[in-house]
């Protein structure tokens, strides 16, 4: 059996579909919790023991019968029936449907059964997807989507594919990316369901880069390259439409980010005064990859006066240093991404890629000033390693491991870097090679 919140219900009711235990009893608690005192939670747990019980004790065909069709709504704000309605109790659908004619009309159909990003998309027509298949098997399956345990055949990765933009020479970096994204290591149901605002960014490298146009340079993080942004979502599509990640069911990010619509870059090798990154990892440099990283949006850091090496990679430390990112109580592995002008300076002083993750990993200090004693006591729990000083009088480091920060290069001309904070130590980049 299961417990969950009211909100969370949707999402326990997937997995349960997803593992073929329609009738899995899930026990349902009011949300949220973490404003609730022991006494408060104790009530709580008291009133769902009864449920708790009767699920783990009842006959099997009552407990089936009883929950196979249980919903919920919330306040007025989600009505889960409809949702189970058309994702999970409709018959298997067919091979293909018939659409409408015009594209238009196509998209408010695609729209309005939660297809799509929110933007419109071309229609997966057969011949469209024959064309991004180039003779592959549609039926083959590359990989299980979480959270709702989706099969992504090759087919359906095609049909992503097409919907969002991408021709047939993009379609390997799509599967390549399909495939690290579901590796158990970088832990997509979390990424998919929590309520951080977390994404799949996908870091294309090799000589895959400039045959298809994925852009490191001008704008690498952003919008603008053709490439950059269908590969990326194509990702999005896949998440949603196979993972079943829509926004308010499966989908409970708090905020969101622009970053769910599409992050997919390259390095600006050219302009980059050290190694690739997947150089870095010892891959073979004639061979293209992707990497996935669980992440936020970026932050811009701003450093136009720093004249040494020391300088530009303070401000660099005290972006990365934010007591609001998960790393900073979740450990895990924060991107930073230094652009061209700031890389430079900072390797003709001598720093190496692993000098520059020692020096913000000493560096990237959080004032006690600025963390809660909330927090403080988590931290003694969770990371007492974290703390300068009793209780963090002397501040809170935001990483300790080096090894934990990603160090890249991307960008244009101008003194500007990003850094990309993570969902955490749960999740982890993966890298997989584009076939």
């Amino acid at each position: 059996m299961a417990v969950a919140t009211d909100e969370f219900f949707a999402l326990a009711k997937a997995e349960a579909f997803g593992w073929g235990l329609p009738g899995l009893p899930i026990a349902v608690v009011p949300h949220p919790l973490a404003k609730l005192d022991a006494e408060q939670c104790a009530a709580v747990a008291a009133k769902a023991l009864p449920e708790v019980a009767a699920a783990l004790t009842d006959p099997a065909e009552d407990l089936e019968a009883r929950y196979r069709g249980k919903t919920i709504s919330t306040s007025g704000r989600l009505r889960y029936k409809s949702l189970f309605d058309s994702q999970f109790n409709a018959p298997d659908a067919p091979a293909r449907i018939r659409g409408p004619g015009s594209i238009e009309a196509l998209n408010r159909v695609f729209y309005g059964r939660g297809w799509t990003d929110g933007l419109p998309v071309l229609p997966p027509t057969p011949g469209r997807c024959e064309a991004m298949l180039d003779g592959r098997d549609p039926d083959e399956v590359v990989a299980v989507v979480e959270p709702r345990l989706g099969k992504a055949t090759l087919g359906k990765i095609a049909a992503n594919a097409v919907m969002a933009g991408c021709e047939p020479a993009h379609f390997a970096v799509v599967l390549a990316a399909t495939r690290a994204m579901c590796d158990p290591a970088f832990n997509l149901k979390a990424i998919q369901s929590t309520t951080h605002p977390c994404t799949v960014g996908c870091l294309v490298g090799g000589p895959v880069c400039e045959a298809i146009g994925v852009n490191g340079a001008y704008n690498a993080l952003g919008q603008g390259s053709k490439a950059n942004a269908v590969i990326g979502r194509a990702i999005r599509l896949i998440l949603v439409n196979v993972g079943g990640a829509s926004p308010g069911a499966l989908d409970r990010s708090t905020m969101g980010s622009p970053a769910k619509y599409a992050l997919c870059f390259a390095e600006n090798t050219e302009a980059s005064p050290w190694l690739p990154f997947h150089d870095d990892l010892g891959l073979d440099p004639a061979s293209s990859h992707v990497t996935v990283f669980g992440v936020e949006g970026p932050h811009n850091v701003n450093d136009h006066y720093g004249r040494s090496a020391e300088e530009i990679l303070l401000t660099v430390a005290g972006t990365l240093a934010s007591p609001g990112a998960n790393n900073f109580y979740l450990e895990g592995e924060p991107v930073v991404v230094l652009g061209p002008e700031h890389a430079e300076v900072v390797a003709a002083a001598g720093f190496s890629k692993d000098r520059v993750k020692a020096f913000l990993s000493e560096k990237a200090i959080v004032p006690r000033a600025l963390v809660s004693d909330a927090m403080i006591s988590e931290l003694e729990k969770r990371l007492p390693h974290h703390l300068l000083g009793p209780a963090g009088r002397d501040g809170v480091r935001f990483v300790t491991n080096p090894e934990d920060l990603l160090v890249l290069v991307a960008g244009g001309a101008g003194r500007h870097s990003a850094v990309l904070p993570t969902f955490g130590h749960s999740t982890r980049a993966v890298t997989r090679a584009i076939e």
